[in-house]
């Protein structure tokens, strides 16, 4: 039954990402168009909270989505300059 609640709860996290791209293109092209722009806004809501139940149950989606910057490794000493 857990893999079913993961499943729907990911599929709907795809669709939402989807629409969000979408709206975002048809945006672009469209910027005075408030109907779209509440389906976005209403949608990036909705995507927020799937995330956010999915990982409460299954953990994160993402491996940076911790907050941290994805690239600060490179702040850190290289292996051929540790111990010099």
């Amino acid at each position: 039954m857990e893999s079913n609640e993961k499943d729907r709860l990911m599929k709907e996290i795809q669709l939402c990402t989807f629409s969000l791209v979408e709206a975002n293109l048809y945006l672009d092209t469209h910027p005075c168009d408030q109907e779209a722009l509440r389906f976005y806004e209403k949608t990036e809501k909705r995507l927020q909270e799937l995330r956010e139940q999915y990982e409460q149950k299954y953990g994160k989606i993402a491996v940076n989505d911790d907050g941290q910057l994805h690239w600060a490794w490179i702040d850190e000493p290289w292996p051929w300059q540790m111990g010099v």
